[in-house]
């Protein structure tokens, strides 16, 4: 049988592939993050008819004589340039400029992908949406100066949800001390005096609350009036004094008189002339700092945040935390207190910062915006994982626009977008297929071309074979 018969089905199924190829290309022209494939030929073991000479004195050489056999198969490659962009608005969505893909759990498998189309579930977990393959990355704590390791415990499924908490807000004192005072008596340290024994007593006043916050009298107003009227009274925080107007009479059981407020704290730590607490006083709240002796010295809110005066605070959140920084000397121009070893009091808002919105920078960190409703203040929340391999194209595609690593990829090094040569990020946008139309179209009519020229070959061939039978008839 000729040889060219075999010759050309082998170039017909090498160009059937070729045309599958293509036919997936254009298919994927808008799948998010899709890369385009290229078909590559080789040749078969050729028929050696004579092999070559070598030259002597007086002749020359002679080069072998071959005859092909037909292609083969030579390879499917993964063409890994980066598609276009296109900005969505949506800030859960991302882009990877530059070699990298996003790691993702899905049921289990830790998969690579290019497609940054993400949502979020019900829980709060940054998903994809079309599998539910939960993204992974580095969560923080309460510290935004940890430096983020990609393994570990606070290395996983990112999670986060508008309303969550502020880590740092889960300090918050969640009750108030509460003094209860029938007559005169004292309650852990706090005294109810009065100017006789029993009521109405003229005027009354309640001691030992200095520098605490967030006092109230249920059944009772505070006034900043000298005087309180009824149902009023006023505290010097300074002090620690409560008075209450006249005519005051001793609560007696079984209706006390029921003061609940925030006792001082001891700053979490303290440098210079600088506290870090765990919430922030209240726009405009007096400080009070209790030295060793027991003496309060109030502060007072700077206007400039960036230099408080003499007998003046200033509030910063500094990679997460609450700083307290005073004035150099205390309001009079007298020697500041020291810190170290002292508890300060103020007034805050007993109500935690709640997620109210996120970003994510170019290196993958989800950073939050939170609020109490007075104030607010920003926080990281995780970071986004990306994964670099030595040979992209080494790569093999599962569906769903996953990849798995192969024997020739080389294995996942995971860290931080940005460093040691991974792509950065580029949120609210998504990365598309880098199918070129154009060139599918003109590969097609190459493989077309190519398919007709070996179906007329086997035609060819076959009028050959057919000339050649048609001998015995003449």
């Amino acid at each position: 049988m000729m040889r060219s018969l075999y010759s050309a089905i082998s170039g017909l199924k090498n160009h059937q592939i070729e045309m599958d190829v293509i036919g997936n290309n254009i298919a994927n022209v808008n799948t998010t993050g899709f890369k385009r494939s290229r078909v590559t030929f080789s040749t078969t073991l050729s028929q050696t008819l004579k092999g070559a000479s070598s030259p002597s004195a007086n002749q020359g050489g002679t080069n072998p004589a071959q005859i092909g056999l037909g292609s083969i198969l030579g390879s499917i490659d993964q063409i890994m340039t980066p598609g276009s962009a296109q900005s969505t608005g949506k800030n859960t969505d991302m882009m990877l400029e530059g070699s990298g893909f996003f790691v993702l759990d899905n049921g289990g498998n830790t998969v690579y992908s290019r497609s940054g189309g993400f949502s979020q579930d019900k829980n709060g977990y940054l998903e994809d949406p079309a599998t539910g393959a939960r993204v992974q990355g580095f969560s923080w704590g309460t510290d935004d100066t940890v430096i983020p390791t990609f393994s570990g415990a606070n290395y996983g499924a990112i999670k986060f949800a508008k309303g969550d908490v502020l880590p740092l807000d889960n300090n918050l004192p969640v009750a108030t001390t509460t003094a209860k005072f029938t007559g005169a008596a004292t309650v852990s340290g706090v005294t109810f005096t009065a100017e006789s024994a029993g009521p109405p007593v003229v005027p009354a006043t309640l001691t030992g609350l200095d520098g605490a916050g967030n006092l109230s009298i249920p059944g009772m107003t505070e006034t900043q009036a000298a005087t309180p009227g009824a149902n009023q009274y006023t505290f010097d925080r300074k002090t620690g004094t409560v008075t209450f107007p006249t005519g005051f009479a001793t609560p007696t059981a079984p209706s006390p008189l029921n003061v609940t407020f925030v006792p001082e704290a001891t700053p979490v730590s303290v440098t210079g002339l600088t506290a870090v607490v765990n919430y922030p006083p209240t726009p405009g709240a007096t400080v009070y700092i209790t030295t060793a002796a027991g003496s309060d010295v109030p502060y007072t809110a700077a206007a400039n945040s960036a230099a408080p005066g003499d007998g003046e605070y200033a509030i910063n959140v500094v990679n997460g935390k609450y700083q307290i920084t005073f004035g150099t000397n205390e309001a009079d121009g007298s020697t500041p207190t020291p810190l170290a070893g002292t508890k300060v009091g103020y007034d805050f808002v007993n109500k935690p910062h709640t997620l109210e919105s996120f970003s994510i920078d170019q290196s993958g960190v989800v950073t939050g915006v939170y609020s109490n409703g007075v104030d607010s203040t920003t926080h990281k929340i995780a970071q986004v994982a990306v994964a670099k391999f030595a040979n992209d194209a080494g790569l093999e595609n599962v569906g769903g626009s996953f990849y798995v690593p192969t024997n020739n990829s080389g294995t996942a090094s995971i860290g931080a977008a940005g460093e040691e040569g991974r792509a950065t990020i580029v949120s609210s946008e998504i990365e598309m297929s880098n199918v070129d139309l154009s060139q599918e179209f003109t590969d097609m009519i190459v493989a077309q071309r190519g398919f007709q020229a070996n179906s007329r070959v086997i035609t060819v061939s076959d009028t050959l074979l057919q000339e050649l039978i048609d001998l015995k008839r003449q």
